[in-house]
C-alpha cells in the first residue's frame, strides 16, 4: 500500500495543462500505474468542445470493454477499486476519473484545481450531478 499512497500523494495538487494531462490521459496513467490496465490513446483536438468530449465518450470502442455498475441506495458506490467514473453536469458525460475504493475517493484532474482526489459527495456538490461507474468486463 505504501507504493500506492506515495504514487497518489505525489499527484495531488499537480498542475493541469491540456497538452499534458487531459482527464482521459490522466485516467489512463492511473489505470496503468495502479491497475496494470492499458487504455488506448485518444487524440484530443486542440480546439475541442464539450460536444466533442460527449461524442467521444459515447462512441469510443473502449467503452465496450467496460460495464456499468449500478449504485446502491443513496448513491452508495458499489464499484470495485479502479472503476472508471464518467461525470456529467446534467445528462451527458464530459469528464472522467478513477474510483479509488480503499480511499473512497475519485481521482481526476481539471483546469481549476489540477489533480484532486474527491469524495463522490464533493463531486456532486461541485456540479457533477451524474456519476457513472464502469468496471472492466474481464
Amino acid at each position: 500500500m505504501t507504493a500506492r499512497s506515495e504514487f497518489l500523494s505525489a499527484l495531488i495538487g499537480e498542475s493541469w495543462a491540456w497538452a499534458d494531462h487531459n482527464c482521459w490521459q490522466f485516467a489512463a496513467a492511473v489505470q496503468r500505474q495502479l491497475f496494470d490496465r492499458v487504455l488506448p490513446d485518444v487524440v484530443v483536438p486542440s480546439d475541442f468542445s464539450r460536444r466533442w468530449v460527449v461524442e467521444e465518450f459515447d462512441a469510443h470502442p473502449e467503452r465496450a470493454r467496460w460495464r456499468e455498475v449500478a449504485q446502491g441506495p443513496g448513491g452508495l458506490v458499489l464499484a470495485g477499486d479502479g472503476a472508471l467514473v464518467l461525470m456529467a453536469h446534467v445528462k451527458f458525460p464530459a469528464h472522467i476519473g478513477v474510483w479509488l475504493r480503499p480511499e473512497q475517493r475519485i481521482i481526476h484532474c481539471d483546469g481549476k484545481t489540477g489533480v484532486a482526489c474527491e469524495t463522490p459527495l464533493a463531486m456532486r456538490q461541485m456540479g457533477w450531478k451524474q456519476l457513472t461507474f464502469f468496471e472492466p468486463n474481464d
